[in-house]
């Protein structure tokens, strides 16, 4: 390879890197996107986290809170993201029941019980108390990999097998109780499971449950991290 050749390459992408790095916005998924314009909106800062995206008030002070108030899951305008390929090519119905909205909020306070509740870090409350913190989440997205496992979605006879059960994805939102104002934003997609099994309602209800676990271990490292800076 000649060197003008070579230098060309290197200028190219050596390009490439600075265009990726000045719009560096442009990789991120949409819950990336609309996380930060709703961050933007509020006045709150980006920080470094394992989550998808966290965003924090500059001036907010965690270490107050003592107290939480948890708001019921919103899983009333889930977007469900279908394919057309894999197990049941997925073109039945997929639509979230009356009793699978209830096994989401279920499982969302369980996971908050055992990682916010249960050692005594927070309590529950009604007051809006200037150490309480408001939790309002809600499940964005979900992805399956198969047709739903129910009499509209898949046959009783029909077993379907997939590489985990698919992604969802949650944003999870903190208000200061007293004042109203957002303190925190919460984005992240989660695998429900990687490995090759059968899709079907038991093996989601674990996933889900392991999701929330997940999630709610996380968010309780985080708001440890916050409360001692």
């Amino acid at each position: 390879m000649s060197l003008l050749k070579r230098n060309w390459m290197a200028a190219s992408i050596m390009s490439l890197c600075a265009i990726s790095l000045l719009g560096g916005c442009s990789t991120q998924t949409a819950h990336e996107k609309a996380a930060a314009e709703t961050a933007q909106e509020k006045g709150l800062s980006a920080v470094d986290s394992r989550f998808d995206g966290v965003f924090v008030a500059p001036d907010a002070n965690f270490a107050k809170y003592k107290r939480i108030q948890i708001e019921a899951l919103d899983v009333d305008n889930v977007e469900i993201l279908r394919s057309d390929t894999g197990p049941g090519q997925m073109r039945t119905p997929w639509v979230l029941s009356d009793s699978d909205k209830e096994q989401y909020r279920g499982r969302y306070l369980e996971s908050i019980t055992r990682y916010l509740l249960a050692d005594g870090r927070f309590s529950t409350t009604p007051d809006n108390a200037q150490d309480v913190l408001v939790l309002r989440s809600r499940i964005l997205q979900i992805a399956p990999l198969a047709s739903k496992d129910d009499s509209q979605g898949r046959p009783t006879i029909m077993k379907a097998y997939s590489e985990g059960m698919g992604t969802m994805t949650i944003e999870m939102m903190l208000f200061d109780a007293a004042t109203g104002k957002a303190v925190a934003v919460v984005t992240d997609r989660r695998d429900l499971g990687r490995l090759f099994e059968e899709n079907n309602r038991a093996t989601n209800s674990v996933h889900i449950r392991n999701a929330f676990n997940a999630w709610m271990k996380r968010l309780r490292s985080e708001l440890d991290a916050l409360s001692q800076q």
